[in-house]
């Protein structure tokens, strides 16, 4: 159990321990030293009377520790290491935040708050299924109602419920409140989700100015120009972010991925092995293994790769979390098969990419490289009908060019079919995140746009069998295609006599 404790407090309880055993040892006579006879001893003035504490160390040692454990129970401890989590988490320190609160568990001295704040962390590492239970844990255990409600509005807009409590939010942030940071994230996250950006993009000069040391306005920008294609405003807002918390791990995360986009290799490598000082590290080392590949060095990468391999799916899931990036596909395996394939290991290469299709048939580039790793084993004709067909996809790709285009030259117009349209295809072929911004850009412009609906509906219905938190997301859109055609036919019926 100590091993869990912070490093300061093991300090703190060596350096007592020493000071009890010097005050212990002060009062036993040495062992190579022979005591004095009972007659020898020096008498004591009259009417002092002699402690029994100082003739049995054993018994100081007893008391003490019922002052600690009496300590313990009126909550100093507890309330310490609680004031620690919090201040973690609002540093976006989850990993140390979460240190802390594992050792109040260990300890079995957590409360109420305690509770709360693992409601907290939960919901801002994106395991939203369980803060509901979490918050209900610390009501009963004396978290105020009001406090706890304000919480679940949170996780409501950060689930992508904006609207149906964005007037509790409107009245949360003109309170003097100490959660307004945890309330402008919030608010900005959902608007994000339900692709509201014009209403994001309010938020967060609000939210700068108020805190602006917080590095967390700046990254949420930086990821709304990234997908903007302002490569230069999003690289601005990382290098911000940055200077205000080096250890801001979806930060370094992010611009590392930025940077390797712009051919930067080199400097992308360094933010990734600068994320990588974080405990739960699998999604950084990722990183690295990409840009060593992008380097030529695939014999480096694949063993980085093979070591990553080794950590569960639940830890390689935390640690996409920590930095932002939901893990989706096998990642992974995808670039043991990049790398098999530069060191020339076709056959290998197939296997590891066999696997990620069969998880994910759409990720086009791995559809193409498999393809040449084939034909390099002889298999032409498997190989040329897979090149064939990823060169047709490729073809309906263009399509977006063209209905970017359409967007551009008509801005006083919502454009709702030609930005699903975009969405559909990015999130069929090649990239699903752009194909959630646009679908999510759509339904921004019409809310009541089906198709939009139904398209991210059937995707996070997909990515729920294995990741249950996406099921929130799904059933939210699924609900929002049956009140649209509940009011579709309400109006049918009205127009028929």
């Amino acid at each position: 159990m100590v091993r869990l404790l912070p490093q300061w407090l093991r300090m703190q309880i060596g350096v007592f321990g020493f000071q009890l055993w010097k005050s212990c040892m002060s009062v036993i006579p040495p062992s190579d030293q022979n005591p004095a006879p009972a007659a020898s001893a020096p008498k004591r003035p009259s009417g002092e009377i002699p402690s029994p504490l100082l003739r049995r160390p054993a018994r100081l040692l007893l008391v003490l520790l019922l002052l600690l454990a009496a300590l313990w129970k009126l909550g100093p401890v507890a309330a310490l290491l609680n004031a620690n989590a919090a201040t973690a988490i609002s540093r976006h320190d989850h990993e140390t935040a979460g240190d802390w609160l594992d050792t109040v568990t260990a300890l079995r001295c957590g409360n109420a708050e305690t509770a709360f704040l693992r409601a907290r962390l939960a919901r801002k590492e994106l395991r939203l299924t369980e803060v509901p239970q979490l918050l209900k844990l610390a009501m009963q255990l004396g978290t105020a109602p009001e406090r706890a409600r304000r919480e679940y509005l949170l996780l409501e807009a950060q689930s992508g419920r904006l609207q149906e409590v964005l007037q509790e939010l409107n009245e949360m942030l003109i309170q003097d409140s100490p959660d307004g940071a945890e309330i402008c994230e919030a608010y900005v996250n959902g608007a994000v989700m339900t692709g509201a950006i014009d209403l994001a993009l309010t938020i967060i000069p609000v939210w700068k100015q108020s805190w602006p040391s917080d590095p967390q306005p700046f990254y949420v920008l930086a990821r709304i120009l990234e997908h903007q294609q302002d490569t230069a405003g999003a690289l601005a807002e990382l290098n911000a972010a940055v200077e205000r918390n080096p250890r801001h791990w979806p930060s370094l995360y992010s611009r590392s991925q930025l940077l390797a986009g712009l051919g930067r290799q080199d400097e992308a490598l360094r933010d990734a092995v600068a994320a990588a000082a974080m405990h739960a590290n699998a999604a950084p080392l990722l990183l690295q293994a990409r840009c060593l590949l992008n380097l030529g060095r695939a014999a480096e990468a694949r063993e980085l790769l093979q070591r990553i391999l080794k950590v569960s799916p639940e830890a390689l899931k935390h640690s996409f979390n920590l930095v932002c990036e939901p893990e989706r596909g096998l990642p992974v395996q995808a670039e043991l098969g990049f790398a098999e394939a530069a060191l020339g290991n076709a056959g290998t290469a197939v296997e590891w990419f066999d696997q990620v299709l069969s998880f994910d048939p759409n990720q086009l580039n791995v559809r193409y490289q498999r393809a040449l790793a084939m034909r390099e084993l002889g298999r032409a004709v498997e190989a040329d009908a897979e090149l064939a067909e990823v060169q047709q996809i490729r073809e309906k790709l263009r399509e977006i060019d063209g209905l970017a285009d359409f967007i551009r030259n008509n801005p006083d117009q919502p454009n709702v079919a030609q930005r699903c349209r975009i969405g559909e295809l990015f999130l069929l072929y090649e990239d699903a995140r752009r194909g959630e911004y646009w679908l999510r850009d759509t339904l921004n412009h019409d809310p009541n746009y089906a198709p939009a609906h139904k398209l991210l509906a059937d995707y996070y219905d997909r990515l729920a069998v294995r990741q249950p938190d996406y099921r929130i997301p799904a059933d939210r859109h699924r609900k929002a295609i049956a009140e649209i055609e509940g009011k579709a036919a309400e109006t049918q019926d009205e127009l028929v006599p």
